[in-house]
């Protein structure tokens, strides 16, 4: 299948290579990207839309499906072509990874498959709290607990096709839950070297400022939140110095933990762009917050930290953390959201904010075939009425969504 994208803005992952251009697309690839295409090709179906912007497609780099169909079916209707699952059991990953490959009204899926958890942990005391994967079976997941643990569970993990590893490092101190089981640096420090000899990125787990330091310390190469217990000091972006580490500061989990995100979760849960594209379930969960924090935590604490890491020249990537059945992070609309926070709350510029949600992500992770509206590269890409590299808001206006070239016919609530 072959077609034109013209009379659009361009934004390539990186920046406006164009106010008025067009996109060549065959065989689900992009051919092409110039100003004179639909003349070039006049027996191509060509699809004029002035005043649109077209995006590569969004990349969610945290989030939960399970095994349910419905959560990433709901993200891709929001624009996001690839979704990132941070820790799943290892049928449920297959079985995602498996309907991506059959269809194209569905996200792309990589996976960590089983992260490397410990017993008594984090995420086990969380998702018994929420039971939000009905299929977890928490007496098989990894147990690494020793130094000697982690070898064998990297080797697992390139069995089971993992994409990139994801560790915990959880100690309850900013989520004020005692008694949670945390390994030691050591153990993180070994998994990150197995790791490391297998090719695979390691993401880590922390909310707390002193879990954090200590994984970073460990040589992980990215955080999957920004920690909210105490403010950042000069040991914190010491500790991003020792891998060039990026952050996905998760800006809405963490207002949710603390509640303080509270009035604009419910502001957000009304917008008819939003609600168009949601389940009434999810848009129910949308407006709570989870409210999981210590005395003195603060989400300022977490958007300081997104300000001064990216000041610092840190990259900072947008994931959502959403996962079925918990308050506040649902899939889809978390990740806008989460834009709409890293640019009025942490000061990222509109075109800094969507970079983080598309080439930088693949950047950072070595995917060369999506994140970019390049020549050679997968056709995802986001078609929206009006300019989000002025106004993210306006990056949910949605009009269309290619995935692999093949264009998403939508569903009953799709604005057109």
């Amino acid at each position: 299948m072959s077609f034109v994208i013209s009379d659009v803005q361009i934004f390539d992952g990186e920046a406006v290579v164009t106010k008025n251009g067009a996109v060549l697309v065959e065989d689900g690839l992009i051919k092409a990207i110039g100003e004179d295409l639909a003349a070039r090709y006049p027996h191509l179906e060509t699809i004029s839309k002035p005043g649109h912007t077209l995006l590569p497609g969004l990349i969610d780099a945290h989030c939960h499906p399970y095994g349910e169909s419905s959560l990433p079916e709901q993200a891709f209707r929001f624009g996001i072509t690839t979704i990132m699952d941070l820790q799943n059991e290892h049928h449920q990953a297959v079985r995602q990874k498996q309907w991506a490959k059959e269809r194209k009204d569905f996200p792309d899926v990589k996976s960590s498959h089983h992260a490397a958890t410990i017993a008594g942990g984090w995420p086990e005391w969380f998702e018994r709290r929420y039971n939000n994967n009905p299929e977890a079976k928490w007496d098989n997941w990894p147990n690494v607990a020793n130094i000697d643990d982690a070898e064998p569970f990297i080797e697992r993990a390139v069995r089971d096709g993992a994409d990139y590893i994801k560790l915990f490092h959880e100690g309850g101190a900013a989520t004020d839950i005692q008694g949670l089981v945390q390994p030691r640096e050591e153990v993180q420090a070994a998994v990150v070297a197995a790791a490391r000899r297998q090719s695979l990125k390691v993401i880590a787990h922390a909310l707390a400022r002193q879990d954090t330091i200590e994984v970073l310390r460990a040589g992980v190469d990215g955080m999957a939140h920004s920690f909210y217990d105490k403010p950042i000091n000069p040991e914190i972006i010491a500790a991003y110095k020792t891998n060039n580490a990026w952050l996905n500061p998760t800006l809405a989990a963490v207002g949710s933990l603390t509640g303080e995100a509270n009035d604009l979760l419910k502001s957000f849960s009304t917008d008819p762009r939003v609600v168009s594209r949601t389940t009434l379930h999810d848009m129910s969960l949308l407006s709570r917050c989870m409210h999981m924090s210590c005395k003195g935590a603060k989400w300022e604490y977490a958007i300081d930290s997104v300000r001064q890491l990216k000041a610092a020249g840190f990259d900072i990537i947008c994931g959502s953390d959403a996962a079925r059945g918990a308050p506040s992070v649902v899939f889809g609309a978390t990740f806008h959201l989460e834009l709409h926070l890293l640019v009025e709350k942490a000061g990222l510029l509109p075109v800094e904010a969507l970079r983080a949600a598309t080439g930088v992500t693949a950047k950072r992770f070595g995917w060369n075939d999506r994140g970019r509206i390049q020549p050679g590269l997968k056709a995802d890409l986001l078609l929206v009425e009006g300019d989000p590299v002025t106004d993210i808001t306006e990056l949910l206006n949605i009009r269309e969504i290619w995935r692999d070239g093949v264009r998403f016919e939508g569903h009953p609530g799709f604005a057109k």
